[in-house]
C-alpha cells in the first residue's frame, strides 16, 4: 500500500549492487525527516558483530531520539530502523529482539540478500 509520504530510496553496496526501498515518514516522522534530510548518504556499512543478522550504517550524526509511541524493540527482515541510543541506520536482515527501542523508518521492498554478499567496511550509498 503506497501512501504519498512514502519516499522511495535506492541503497547502492558499492560493487554488489543496488537495493530498492522506501521511507515511511508516518512511522516515525522525526527520525524519518532527519534521515531524508541528510540523503544522500555514503557510510561505511557492517554486519552486526559475530553474525549476519543486520546490516548497520554507524555514525548519522542525526540523534533524534525513539518516537515513543512507536518506538519497539521487536523488528522484522527488510525494516529500515533508526536506533537513537548508536545513531546508527540499520537493514534487519531476519527478525530479532532489539536490545533497546528502535524506530522503524521504512522498508527494503527487493534483494535483501544481496547485502550477505557485502563485506564489513563496503561503502553504501544511499540516495532517493
Amino acid at each position: 500500500m503506497s501512501n504519498a509520504a512514502d519516499v522511495p530510496i535506492k541503497v547502492e553496496l558499492f560493487g554488489i549492487g543496488k537495493l530498492k526501498g522506501k521511507i515511511i515518514r508516518h512511522i516515525a516522522p522525526l527520525s524519518a525527516d532527519a534521515i531524508l534530510d541528510k540523503i544522500p548518504l555514503v557510510l561505511r556499512g557492517r554486519f552486526s558483530f559475530g553474525s549476519k543478522k543486520y546490516w548497520t550504517l554507524p555514525g548519522l550524526e542525526i540523534f533524534k531520539g525513539p518516537n515513543l509511541s512507536h518506538a519497539k524493540k521487536e523488528v522484522e527482515k527488510g525494516d529500515l530502523i533508526y536506533n537513537p541510543k548508536t545513531d546508527e541506520f540499520i537493514i534487519m536482515l531476519e527478525d530479532l529482539m532489539m536490545p533497546n527501542r528502535v524506530n522503524k523508518v521504512g522498508i527494503i521492498e527487493d534483494n535483501l540478500d544481496l547485502i550477505l554478499k557485502a563485506r564489513n567496511g563496503l561503502n553504501t550509498k544511499i540516495t532517493k
